[in-house]
């Protein structure tokens, strides 16, 4: 109604136009209608204001005043009909321009969503009717019309403006609820199950996994975890390793993927969830420290994100202020964004009603304008200098490997490790991995590790249990598959199991960056930051967590994982023709170890140029190349961030119904991505879960040890 009021008043010229010549005035009509129109214009232009409908106005009047010395009694038979055309040629030409009228008089009342694609949409939709109605006006007054058909035409308008941009924004925003899923089907209902050997079964005990059977359980559920290898974690487990160093056995612990945790911090995803289940108090966390060497220069993280802010402002003077207001806008977002996750269990989500939907633009402004767009577009709004942009890119390798365009909402997650910090978990990555496994089992679940799942069972268009590799049969009412997307859709699945529609998309999903590593045992302890970056003489990771937690290594020894990402077209060429899951006969060939062996050295060399003489201080050496991550993940050429993103698929519901999708087949990269995706597969099957009080009691606060 505000923004209809308003449209009244920039059209004042027109009504007292319209009046006087209602009262046989058309010379007072157009000068008294112009007048207005030029002072309404003076009035903008005093403001640095354009508003369109009143510009094109004063050009109408300013016509209509020329007709009228030319012509005045053609002016005066005309000018009703001319005025209503000319309000339509106004409105289609400013949707030709891409500036609809009505969105210089809406933007005022809604301000935090003028930047939006929706608003934009909804101003044309609504600058187009009008420019319409206006012609039909125009031409009924022409064709000397009964003067009720104009005033409902007039009536009808006034009340699609008045409630029309209220009622589009609610659709467009159930559109937007309902594309967060690709799929959509009732939750399973978990009664009369008895004759079921679990309500349900899920594939791989992955994080992602273990997160959804936790949660599960913690609901009351039975539910069954199923992984070929012999410890849970998937890629978040701990492997340990004997050497001999002065004639002495010792003993290395190393972390097969993840060592820096994000969504740790108090009321974070990883937090929340543990702090659910009752089982925070059972890890311990030190705080990771960074350091970059980018393009020559090289610089300590601090822990207070804006020290970091002030130190890149002194590296870069003339990018100072626009690095303050690029942190500020998103840390902004941040928070934003991870808001919405207060009442849902610490996990972050679209609001679950329209009217919280409604009140998010008013609420987080900056989340709402950006967190669609391109993150380069935000960057490019504030910096230009590449070597600053370098290291606002810097952790970028923890999302893929460069190949993607992602957008604020995809990358901006990433700054908490900035904000909040990243951590390591004492006793070694494998350890959050034990305490999700545990809570299942405390709560009557089962984790059955050396049982690999070769079949999803399938029966009237639902998952109704899976096959193991032994033959067995396990029956359940629903399904979660944290094992690799495609080998999901396409292995475990029969492709007559899947709708027609889905059937050439699964077997066309791709699967993302995999990487190389090498692991050190060192007879010393390097002077460099837990986890430490390089971009040259080749782009490298080196990971130090014995630094934080010495249990790791022998005193005075260290543990080292260096690491480089691997694109997928390069991590295919490590593969040979056959092997199937292990690829023994390829392992063990000459040019398999000659290949891997050179890479790794290319890597140890990097190293040394932050790190002189660590060839020297080797202990212990192991190589992973994606063969590696391949067979004991299970993961299509080693991927170890999931699909491609543009294969991933929106939400946890599968194209079958009772299968829903935890890990990096939805959520990609990290930790705390497939924390949150596990959650979201329990969710899918047993919706309003997590915004039910947990059945769980915290005994005690997670201790957050800062080294």
């Amino acid at each position: 109604m505000k923004v209809f009021l308003i449209v009244k008043l920039a059209l004042l010229p027109f009504i007292v136009f319209w009046a006087l010549l209602g009262w046989q005035q058309p010379a007072w009509a157009v000068w008294s209608a112009l007048a207005l129109a030029l002072a309404g214009n003076l009035w903008r232009a005093s403001r640095s204001e354009i508003a369109v409908l009143e510009l094109g106005g004063l050009a109408l009047f300013v016509l209509l005043a020329i007709a009228n010395d030319l012509a005045p009694n053609w002016t005066a038979a005309n000018a009703l009909w001319l005025s209503f055309a000319g309000l339509g040629v106004i409105s289609l030409v400013s949707l030709a321009v891409g500036r609809p009228w009505t969105a210089d008089y809406s933007r005022a009342s809604y301000a935090d969503s003028a930047a939006t694609p929706q608003f934009q949409l909804i101003n044309l939709l609504m600058t187009g009717l009008w420019g319409v109605l206006f012609l039909v006006l125009g031409l009924c007054r022409w064709a000397g019309v009964s003067s009720w058909i104009t005033t409902a035409i007039v009536v009808v308008g006034a009340l699609i403006s008045i409630f029309g941009p209220r009622l589009a924004i609610r659709q467009a925003l159930q559109r937007m609820r309902a594309s967060r899923e690709d799929h959509h089907w009732p939750a399973p209902a978990f009664s009369g199950t008895e004759s079921l050997d679990c309500d349900v079964a899920v594939i791989g005990a992955g994080i992602g996994g273990l997160t959804a059977a936790a949660l599960l359980a913690e609901s009351g559920l039975k539910v069954k975890v199923f992984d070929h290898h012999v410890v849970p974690g998937g890629f978040c487990h701990s492997y340990l390793r004997k050497a001999h160093h002065d004639n002495k056995p010792v003993l290395y612990r190393f972390d097969a993927g993840p060592h820096d945790f994000s969504g740790v911090w108090p009321g974070g995803p990883v937090d929340s969830v543990l702090r659910r289940l009752g089982v925070a108090d059972r890890l311990q966390w030190k705080r990771v420290h960074h350091c970059y060497h980018l393009a020559g220069r090289r610089i300590e993280v601090p822990e207070d994100w804006r020290d970091y802010v002030r130190e890149l402002g002194e590296m870069f003077p003339v990018s100072a202020d626009g690095l303050t207001r690029l942190f500020d806008t998103i840390h902004a977002i941040f928070e934003s964004m991870y808001a919405t996750g207060r009442n849902r269990s610490g996990i972050p989500g679209m609001p679950e009603s329209l009217e919280e939907m409604l009140a998010f633009p008013k609420q987080h402004p900056q989340a709402f304008r950006w967190m669609s767009r391109p993150f380069d577009e935000l960057v490019a709004a504030h910096v230009s200098d590449p070597q600053v942009i370098a290291y606002l890119n810097a952790l970028s390798g923890y999302l893929g490997d460069g190949r993607d365009r992602l957008s604020c909402a995809q990358m901006i997650p990433i700054f908490g490790y900035y904000f909040k910090g990243g951590f390591y978990p004492v006793g070694g990555s494998g350890q959050l991995a034990d305490v999700l496994a545990d809570t299942i089992v405390a709560r009557g679940g089962e984790v059955q590790l050396k049982s690999k799942v070769t079949r999803i069972l399938v029966e009237g268009g639902r998952a109704v249990g899976v096959v193991l590799g032994n033959g067995r049969t396990v029956r359940a009412q629903a399904v979660v598959s944290n094992a690799d997307l495609g080998r999901t859709f396409t292995e475990l699945l029969r492709p007559e199991d899947l709708p027609a529609a889905f059937r050439a998309r699964a077997s066309a999903i791709e699967p993302a960056n995999s990487c190389f590593s090498v692991h050190l045992g060192l007879d010393v302890v390097p002077d460099v930051a837990p986890a430490t970056h390089l971009d040259t003489p080749m782009g490298i990771g080196l990971a130090v967590m014995s630094k934080l937690d010495p249990s790791a290594a022998p005193e005075g020894h260290a543990t080292m994982t260096i690491i480089t990402l691997v694109s997928h077209e390069q991590a295919k060429g490590w593969f040979s023709g056959e092997g199937g899951d292990d690829w023994k006969a390829w392992r063990r060939s000459p040019d398999y170890e000659a290949r891997k062996q050179a890479l790794g050295d290319a890597m140890i060399a990097a190293a040394e140029t932050v790190i002189p003489g660590l060839s020297q201080h080797i202990v212990y050496r192991t190589d992973a190349s994606p063969v590696t991550y391949a067979r004991y993940d299970l993961a299509s050429c080693g991927s170890i961030y999931g699909v491609a993103r543009a294969d991933r698929l929106k939400g946890a519901k599968a194209p079958l119904r009772n299968l829903v999708i935890a890990g990096g087949g939805n959520a990609g990269a990290g930790v705390e991505a497939v924390v949150i995706s596990g959650a979201e597969a329990a969710e899918a099957l047993l919706p309003g879960l997590l915004a039910r009080r947990p059945a769980a009691v915290e005994r005690s606060q997670p201790e957050l040890a800062l080294a």
